[in-house]
């Protein structure tokens, strides 16, 4: 009996230890991961709206029942110029958190994916950056000396249709086109779902903005 007591002290002990262990290494790991998170909508930020000054602290909307985010973007003035909407909806495997910065009269700007975990190859092309260097030239830059400086941030090949376009072209269609959005190839699902949360975010915030108007 003295034993079982013994042994049951040893076990409740180490699972004592192992428990404060892991909640510790799950608390860094938490910070670690929202870090990441701030610093990747910041440089989003940049990208969905180049030549804000600065942006507003996030905002809540609704988008058919679900909740969503926006952010008003401002000038040096600190006058509003545009807005950027972020939104997530489901993906062909994953969620699809996308933002989309906007001209006050819902013309986009530039959009940006925040997160994604589609098909490798396939939807997960939606963030591919496009380049005309060859295999040869990107094997020869790894041993030169001379490292090239990048002045900007490319902008994935699927990502970049969607500078200029308005509200009732944001369509997915599976041949070429410079009107709608054309589907990466085998991944018509992530591609509508991109599509998607730009779509709705921008309906729902036009519509919102409608009715304060006429309040």
């Amino acid at each position: 009996m003295k034993e079982f007591i013994h042994y049951a002290l040893v076990l409740m002990i180490i699972a004592g230890v192992a428990g404060v262990s892991l909640h510790g290494v799950n608390q860094l790991t938490k910070d670690k991961i929202t870090q990441q998170e701030r610093e990747k909508l910041l440089a989003g930020q940049n990208i969905a709206y180049p030549g804000a000054a600065s942006f507003s602290a996030a905002k809540e909307f609704s988008v058919k029942g679900k909740p969503a985010t926006y952010y008003e973007v401002l000038d040096a003035q600190n006058a509003v110029i545009g807005y950027e909407l972020q939104y997530a909806v489901q993906g062909y495997q994953s969620q699809v958190t996308v933002l989309t910065g906007i001209e006050p009269g819902g013309t986009i700007k530039a959009i940006r994916v925040l997160g994604q975990a589609e098909t490798p190859g396939l939807g997960a092309e939606v963030e591919a950056i496009p380049t005309s260097e060859t295999l040869w030239q990107a094997i020869g830059g790894l041993f030169s000396k001379k490292k090239e400086v990048k002045t900007e941030t490319p902008i994935p090949a699927f990502q970049a249709q969607f500078a200029g376009k308005k509200l009732d072209q944001l369509k997915v269609v599976k041949e070429k086109t410079t009107e709608n959005i054309e589907a990466i190839s085998g991944a018509t699902i992530t591609s509508d779902a991109v599509t998607r949360a730009v779509r709705e975010p921008i309906e729902a915030f036009l519509a919102l903005q409608k009715q304060q108007t006429q309040q």
